[in-house]
């Protein structure tokens, strides 16, 4: 139970653990939605052998979806969650960072400079993605971001 004088934000992003639950999610729901339809054309042939592909797109649909929203970086007070579909990975306290940095490469990514020297990756959240990063504004945004994790918002 969170208390309600501690500031909690949510920093998410598109990961590269949150675009293929993505993409799952959105093949299942698809296949679902062209078994429904072609159930609208043959009422007659439906049976198990249709009942049972349709619930399970549907529920692989939805269930990634699900795991895709549970895929972020929380920052509740003292305290930095690293969470990847629903299931937290890491916590590290945020006095002990001292230094983020956005990692440049194929893929973005947030990374924490302890102050025992060690450094995390944090998977659940990622700033802009190119191409997005390329509009106006998202070297700010990326900034922002690193002063939440930092505890300087």
């Amino acid at each position: 139970m969170s208390r309600p004088d501690v500031e909690r934000l949510r920093l998410r992003g598109s990961t590269l653990v949150a675009a293929p639950l993505f993409v799952l999610g959105l093949i299942g729901t698809s296949f679902a939605l062209a078994l429904g339809l072609w159930a609208v054309w043959n009422s007659a042939q439906l049976g198990a052998s249709f009942w049972a592909p349709f619930v399970l797109a549907g529920l692989v649909g939805i269930g990634g979806f699900i795991a895709c929203r549970g895929c972020f970086v929380d920052v509740v007070g003292d305290e930095i969650r690293d969470v990847v579909g629903w299931v937290r990975v890491q916590r590290v306290d945020r006095r002990r960072v001292v230094a983020a940095r956005v990692r440049l490469g194929a893929w973005r990514w947030y990374v924490l400079e302890l102050d025992d020297g060690t450094t995390r990756t944090l998977i659940g959240a990622s700033p802009m993605q190119f191409p997005a990063r390329l509009f106006s504004g998202s070297d700010e945004r990326d900034l922002s971001e690193l002063d939440v994790l930092l505890g300087d918002a």
